[in-house]
């Protein structure tokens, strides 16, 4: 596997939908150890929902930053989750696009992680996610999703 000497940064040009975001996801969980999603205090989210996850819960966290975000209200709720066939089931079953990931009904900002390094993140309400690259076997496997729509960030 081949390192870069510097990371590469892409950035989605569409929403992901349907089979794409269903294929997102399957890479994401595949090649992740875990993966978080934020909740604010000031928004209500489907509690039903966030109780399927409870299972694959590996900690939650309150803070003001996260991957892409800085907020200057109250902190939000961090909830890292396995990354497993489980998790990829429940991010499939409730969204159809990677921005359904929003209140009132799911949590915001899905971010995942390989050996503690956020390689894929989003903002969900911005409707902006990309990915951080370091190796050509993560580049191949985000080309490697097909119709997903990406351009390098300069």
């Amino acid at each position: 596997m081949k390192k870069f000497k510097e990371i590469e940064y892409w950035d989605l040009t569409e929403n992901p939908k349907d089979d794409i975001y269903k294929r997102l996801i399957k890479v994401l969980c595949n090649n992740s150890d875990k993966f978080y999603f934020i909740m604010r205090k000031e928004l209500k989210y489907n509690q039903e929902i966030l109780a399927q996850f409870e299972p694959y819960t590996l900690e939650t966290y309150k803070t003001k930053k996260w991957a892409g975000t800085e907020t200057k209200g109250p902190a939000a709720t961090v909830f890292v989750m396995e990354s497993n066939e489980e998790t990829y089931k429940l991010l499939v079953k409730y969204a159809n696009s990677l921005y359904d990931w929003v209140a009132p009904k799911l949590p915001e900002d899905l971010t995942f992680i390989k050996n503690n390094f956020i390689w894929f993140s989003c903002t969900t309400h911005e409707e902006f996610a990309g990915f951080s690259i370091r190796s050509d076997y993560y580049k191949n496997l985000i080309f490697g999703i097909q119709g997903l729509k990406l351009e390098p960030l300069e």
